[in-house]
């Protein structure tokens, strides 16, 4: 077959599996929505023809179904996908919109795959594997900021990243004209990134432009930005297009499939056409003849795996929070190659805000990259860098900006791997500090992590400074699901608590392998009085507060979960057993908080053996003042914990 007759042969295999599925929605048979490019089949064919398919890279977005089959040619694979078979591509999971196999990935948010995708071309080209990423994205993702920290990371760091615009004029129903300012295909040359631009209704001539994009890329192993000037003839989702017949009219004449197709003999493109209506109705019988995917199966392939870290060498003590975990980093570096570390100002001499990082870059200088402010592509190169098979840590620097992270942490590191029927990932760590109480006010004091309390798929861990904070990040490294690790800024120049004469320290494992541990004051044989449950920063006050209670002959037992979120609340359960009353502190508001999930735990649990409700503390609702008697005010105090532990020794 010619190079024409092919690529006609993949445009109407494009166009006619698009046409089909709403035809199939209009029978009733899917559910949900799709996104065609009907229309639009030139800039798929051109540039994943041009594209190294058994090695490069491809990352696209909701309307991906073109690349999807010009890539692996898997009709019965995505028609069953969309019908929601557990023979689809993955499952029926991801529909329309989040598409995987081998090295290609697509997925709805708009903008988020960019950083993801220059995450893997840093990992591609760390690993010297040779291949490129090439990323899809619309006109109207240009509106979104981490679109230009990628632009920026990929030409600062030179990144084999190539960048296709496909300007098909529409975000969903309004015109670019009103949503961006000057031309799109300037916006990278302000980064230094080389570009062309190009009509997209001549196959041949998207084809020959990718070719040269992607020989520029992979010889240079520079980013490249490609603008492909093209139309969407199709609604943006189904029905909804409000565009005037005319306009259409317009555009349909100029449809790239329909100029291909005349310049073919009409013989030939009779039987090409004949041949892809066949496959497509085989597709279609096999899907509607296929078993649906089942909540079993789809729970089977998500399996939360426990951590089995390796083997982590003793650590000499006594040894500080901060030393423990700055000693881990260069552990983990040393003995892991696809470990890498990213974030903000952790270049020596800085070596950090905090100074975790203190050294790394000296030892490990291709490893360890500093970043500007851009927290999102901070997390989303880290994601793409973990599907690619390296074990990012990225260090965000406040804990309060992980808010500007929260898209590629909720959306793409936690979701990959369920949407794509655990076939994929993520294995990274992203590190932060958290808490208030040394003055840095509103924006730098906060407790943000109970924004992520609960979402599928993340572990949340926060080390006390009585458990080993290094052992604990060197195992967060060892996990495959996405972590975000928890650093209480106090703690990091205190010792660590390894238990004494009148303080007994024991550790367990909870469920999902992480360590669970307990602080009592208790003699031998004795049964405390109040079990206080918290985690984090807040062993500072319960490791004094324990030792002073037992001066009064008042009996603690401090349970100091590490992982928690997912919780597995049977370790706390039986801690709050043990005494009867129970107090649950956490820096943070306790409205909707951590505290809250405890309590209904533990009275689901262990209810039958409360002796009063669980009280809850934690820090007040308002935002954290920097004047420290204010903030003093606020946060959880030892007079505070003390106050709530007499009122629950009085309840009858």
């Amino acid at each position: 077959m010619q190079q024409s007759e092919r690529f006609y042969a993949q445009m109407q295999l494009i166009r006619r599996t698009e046409q089909t599925f709403f035809e199939l929605y209009a029978q009733g048979l899917m559910a949900g929505t799709v996104h065609t490019s009907i229309g639009q089949e030139a800039c798929a064919v051109g540039v994943v023809s041009a594209l190294d398919r058994e090695q490069d890279v491809i990352f696209s977005s909701h309307r991906a179904h073109g690349h999807f089959l010009v890539y692996c040619n898997a009709v019965d694979e995505l028609v069953a996908e969309l019908l929601g078979r557990a023979s689809g591509i993955v499952g029926g999971v991801g529909g329309t919109q989040h598409l995987h196999v081998r090295n290609l990935y697509t997925n709805g948010v708009q903008g988020g795959i960019v950083p993801n995708a220059g995450g893997a071309a840093l990992a591609e080209k760390l690993k010297r594997s040779g291949a490129i990423v090439a990323v899809f994205l619309g006109d109207g993702t240009m509106g979104q900021g981490v679109v230009y920290e990628s632009m920026n990371l990929a030409a600062l760091w030179s990144l084999p990243l190539l960048f296709v615009l496909e300007d098909n004029q529409y975000a969903q129903s309004t015109h670019r004209s009103l949503e961006h300012a000057g031309a799109l295909a300037g916006r990278a040359a302000a980064f230094g990134i080389e570009g062309a631009e190009l009509e997209a209704d001549d196959v041949l001539a998207v084809y020959a432009a990718a070719c040269q994009a992607v020989e520029f890329v992979r010889s240079n192993s520079r980013p490249f930005f490609l603008t492909l000037h093209t139309y969407r003839l199709a609604p943006h989702s189904k029905g909804d297009d409000n565009r005037s017949p005319e306009e259409l009219a317009r555009s349909w004449a100029r449809d790239p499939l329909a100029r291909l197709a005349a310049s073919l003999d009409p013989l030939q493109r009779s039987e090409i056409d004949a041949a892809v209506e066949k496959r497509i109705q085989a597709a279609v019988d096999k899907a509607l003849a296929a078993a649906l995917q089942t909540i079993d199966d789809f729970r089977s392939c998500m399996a939360v795996p426990v951590t089995k870290a390796e083997v982590i060498p003793k650590l000499q003590f006594p040894i500080s929070y901060l030393e423990s975990l700055r000693t881990a980093l260069h552990t983990i570096l040393e003995r892991n190659p696809a470990a890498v570390v990213l974030g903000e100002d952790i270049l020596d001499p800085y070596g950090g805000a905090f100074k975790v990082t203190q050294g790394l870059s000296t030892r490990f200088p291709d490893r360890v990259f500093t970043t500007p402010i851009c927290e999102a592509s901070i997390v989303g190169l880290s994601v793409g860098m973990a599907l690619r098979g390296l074990r990012p840590i990225a260090e965000i620097m406040f804990g309060d900006f992980v808010a500007l992270a929260a898209d590629q942490i909720i959306n793409h590191a936690a979701k990959y791997p369920a949407m794509y029927n655990g076939q994929v990932s993520v294995p990274l760590v992203v590190r932060t500090p958290m808490g208030g109480g040394r003055g840095y006010g509103p924006t730098h004091s906060q407790s943000l992590e109970r924004l992520f309390f609960g979402i599928p798929h993340l572990k949340l861990l926060a080390a006390s400074h009585a458990h080993d904070a290094g052992a604990l990040l060197q195992q967060a490294i060892a996990d495959l699901d996405p972590v975000l690790f928890i650093e209480n800024k106090l703690l990091y120049p205190l010792r660590l608590e390894r238990g004494s004469e009148w303080l007994e320290r024991n550790e367990t494992s909870d469920c999902y392998g992480y360590p669970v541990v307990t602080l009592c004051n208790c003699g031998a044989g004795q049964m405390p009085d109040v079990t206080v449950i918290a985690y984090g920063g807040m062993s500072r006050l319960l490791v004094p507060l324990l030792e002073r209670m037992a001066s009064e002959e008042i009996r603690l037992l401090a349970c100091l979960p590490s992982c928690i979120s997912p919780l597995d609340a049977a370790p706390l359960a039986a801690a709050a057993r043990q005494s009867g009353r129970v107090l649950v502190v956490e820096e943070s508001p306790v409205a909707f908080g951590w505290g809250a999930e405890v309590a209904a735990q533990i009275e689901a649990l262990a209810g039958d053996c409360l002796l009063a409700p669980v009280v809850r503390l934690g820090t007040a609702a308002t935002v954290i003042p920097a004047a420290k008697p204010l903030e003093d005010a606020v946060l959880p105090s030892a007079e505070m914990l003390e106050d709530a532990i007499f009122t629950l020794l009085q309840a009858l």
